[in-house]
């Protein structure tokens, strides 16, 4: 397998526990910056009012994520994260 994938930082932003929106970083330093400066950006009822979280996640190419299900198959990994939830999706609809 392909040691060197792209990967990203994804900063989801919550408004009153509902999600707002969802940013995509190129580097889990810019996603942390970016926090850092909206969290500076808050007053008391924004502080209340705002929550954030933080995942680090693989950026696919069609051959990488047909290598990482034939991999899957094949019993040489097992499926984490996205991947092994549209697998769960699937195998409920076959």
């Amino acid at each position: 397998m392909e040691e060197n994938r792209k990967t990203v930082a994804e900063l989801t932003i919550y408004y009153k526990k509902q999600r707002l929106t969802s940013l995509i970083f190129d580097s889990q330093q810019t996603a942390d910056r970016c926090f850092e400066t909206l969290n500076m950006l808050f007053n008391k009822k924004g502080e209340k009012e705002f929550s954030f979280s933080g995942e680090i996640k693989k950026v696919y190419s069609g051959s990488s994520l047909i290598e990482e299900l034939k991999n899957w198959e094949d019993g040489k990994i097992e499926p984490k994260g996205t991947l092994l939830e549209m697998i769960k999706i699937l195998d409920r609809l076959n």
